[in-house]
């Protein structure tokens, strides 16, 4: 029996659309539990909300700090050791210099310390809130693992450590090279 069906030319297919994006399947875990709303009056969530919304630009205010701080002594350091460079200065100076940028070095370190530590009690604070919301919420918030999230963060507090680090010896051994 012949195919009754209308053939097209290829360039006259009908073209389909592609399907809208799907959000990511819950874990196993997340599939046993069933979906419902905050248990939270509205009240309640309002202020969870604002709690919430003000830890996320705690978190992310820190974390300008953080290179804020690290710009500033690299502009420090770079500008005193062309000042002890250039400029006619008396070794006595520039070991004070020197020592001067280990000691706001080791300084920069413990702010860096403190404003990781700041964020770290902020995000906590995000998985505590997240508890009171809705099951679909949670499921939202932990598409992206912990682990990957601290991992990331570490590497950049890492990174921003070593450059302080790495910058001071730079001036001190330049600096010290200079007062000879």
């Amino acid at each position: 029996m012949p195919d009754s069906t209308p053939r097209h030319p290829p360039y006259a297919q009908p073209t389909r659309r592609p399907a809208a994006p799907q959000p990511p399947r819950p874990a196993e875990a997340d599939e046993a539990e069933p979906e419902h709303p905050s248990d939270l009056d509205d009240l309640t969530h309002a202020e969870y909300r604002l709690i919430y919304e003000q830890a996320g630009h705690n978190i992310r205010f820190g974390k300008g700090q953080q290179w804020r701080v690290l710009e500033y002594f690299t502009l420090l350091s770079f500008g005193l050791v062309a000042i002890c460079a250039f400029a006619p200065v008396a070794k006595d100076v520039i070991n004070f210099v020197s020592y001067f940028l280990l000691f706001a070095g080791l300084a920069v370190v413990i702010i860096i310390g403190m404003l990781q530590a700041w964020q770290y009690g902020e995000a906590r604070k995000l998985d505590w809130l997240a508890e009171g919301f809705s099951t679909a919420a949670r499921s939202a918030l932990r598409v992206k693992g912990r682990l990957g999230s601290d991992i990331n963060r570490y590497i950049i507090l890492l990174i921003l450590l070593l450059l302080v680090i790495v910058s001071d010896i730079v001036a001190f051994r330049l600096l010290s090279d200079l007062a000879r």
